[in-house]
């Protein structure tokens, strides 16, 4: 069921040109860290499949890694702080709607991600699991293959190949439009959504967030961390 935090209303009390705001916690450490880790690695990914030849070795580790990670967000979305849950950001189609609109005037204010946002989120991680899913099974035509490829017969391996070569294009894609969509918050909108990202903190009017939402333990996310760490390096031994 979908519960979305709070927000305001463009025609409320609470306008976003006149409410009163507050710095309060929104995005636990274990949010923060593994977004900016998909962001060096996403870098990592492009150098190292640019560069090729015994790169390729560092683009497969780059790649495990990133499965780890997505995996771990994945389930993060379910059992880690309110805010880092799915249920508080993914919103329906009609609210969507309403928040594209409300982007033409004084727009929503929300703690986490806004409806746009959410949904661009599960996007992209639906997208780099996919990928880096489809990494496994790959291979160059030459010294080296995915963990996995041995598995499948080779005109499996290279069709997977192929797929994998141009559905990167799809993750230029997406994430072009995540940081384009950014900088237009901060440079439009004068709505920092980078610093939040890396501090947890962000500003908002009264009654918009609770510092309780964004409250996470570190033993249960590094517990879950390594637990996903373990699935994937027992599912390519």
């Amino acid at each position: 069921m979908i519960e979305p935090v709070p927000s305001v209303a463009p025609d409320s009390p609470g306008n976003v040109a006149t409410a009163e705001r507050s710095r309060v916690a929104v995005w636990d450490l274990p949010v923060r860290a593994v977004h900016w880790l998909i962001v060096g690695l996403l870098v990592g990914l492009i150098v190292t499949g640019k560069l090729g030849n015994e790169w390729l070795l560092w683009h497969m580790r780059f790649g495990q890694t990133m499965l780890v990670l997505v995996v771990f967000r994945v389930i993060w979305g379910f059992v880690g702080s309110r805010n880092a849950r799915f249920s508080t950001f993914l919103y329906r189609p009609s609210d969507v709607v309403r928040y594209s609109r409300s982007l033409f005037g004084a727009h929503e204010v929300h703690a986490t991600h806004n409806p746009l946002g959410g949904w661009m989120v599960v996007l992209l991680l639906v997208a780099l699991l996919a990928q880096a899913t489809m990494g496994l099974f790959t291979n160059d035509d030459a010294l080296w293959g995915g963990p996995l490829s041995e598995r499948v017969t080779k005109t499996t391996s290279d069709a997977v190949s192929w797929y994998h070569r141009r559905f990167w294009w799809v993750i230029v894609a997406l994430s072009s439009l995540h940081i384009g969509a950014v900088l237009a918050y901060l440079v439009l909108l004068k709505d920092n959504l980078i610093v939040p990202m890396m501090t947890g903190y962000k500003q908002l009017p009264e009654g918009i967030a609770s510092p309780e939402n964004a409250a996470a333990s570190t033993v249960k996310a590094t517990t879950l961390l390594v637990l996903c760490w373990l699935a994937v390096w027992y599912a390519l031994s």
